[in-house]
């Protein structure tokens, strides 16, 4: 069955009509078409879902999963056996002492200082590592958005590690966690891409698994501070 031709009439009516409105100042009336594109989601409703993040990583918490003693304290021989591979002999009277993330190079160093008896044997960096590229339209060198839930920035300052996961809530990708803004969701940890500029959703990624596991099993909760400084330079792609 063919469908009706609209009537030459109605083609015409419908131009007397916009003649009218056009004469009158009007906007012409619309027509239909084809469904336009679904608008981009506002910076509000995308820092509201970068905090559905981070309350996924800080839900369920676990215990810390690198246990430690008072120094000088003899540790029990469970605890010796659950000991990391990477955990120097002599922790927890040497440890790492502070954790240093430098922002203005590259390679965003990553340096360790520990202090202890055998602190001039541990290894100290440099390592690579990417920080936190941020939403866009906010500039993460800012200390104050550095620290705003939901910016998606690595936040400058000084810090104390918090705790230890095997892997992030929201991306099992993301390995041996250290955390430092546990209340934001950020750590340091092992991932398999770290290129040369920030990149990460506001944690410091590190580039090699070893110096994750490294920084995990020989930092102290409340003992060991984490210090983010330096120039953060905005990338091509933020979130």
């Amino acid at each position: 069955m063919k469908k009706a031709r609209p009537s030459a009439g109605a083609s015409s009516n419908e131009e007397k009509g916009a003649a009218k409105r056009a004469a009158r100042g009007q906007p012409p009336t619309a027509t239909r078409g084809p469904a336009t594109a679904a608008a981009a989601p506002s910076l509000r409703e995308r820092i509201a879902e970068a905090k559905k993040i981070e309350a996924l990583d800080r839900a369920k918490a676990p215990a810390p999963s690198v246990k430690t003693a008072k120094p000088g304290a003899a540790q029990p021989a469970a605890v010796l056996e659950s000991a990391p591979l990477l955990r120097n002999s002599d922790f927890p009277n040497t440890y790492i002492k502070e954790i240093s993330v430098q922002l203005d190079d590259p390679d965003h160093s990553v340096r360790l200082t520990w202090t202890g008896p055998q602190a001039a044997a541990q290894e100290t960096g440099p390592f690579r590592s990417s920080p936190g590229a941020g939403l866009k339209g906010l500039n993460c060198d800012d200390p104050a958005t550095s620290h705003r839930s939901g910016s998606k920035c690595t936040p400058k300052g000084t810090f104390v590690v918090s705790g230890f996961q095997d892997h992030l809530n929201s991306d099992s990708r993301a390995s041996d966690v250290t955390w430092f803004v546990r209340a934001r969701g950020i750590a340091l940890h092992y991932f398999p891409t770290v290129p040369k500029y920030p990149a990460s959703h506001g944690c410091v990624r590190l580039e090699e698994k070893r110096v994750a596991q490294l920084i995990q099993s020989n930092s102290r909760v409340d003992l060991t501070n984490v210090v983010i400084d330096g120039v953060w330079t905005k990338p091509r792609k933020q979130w």
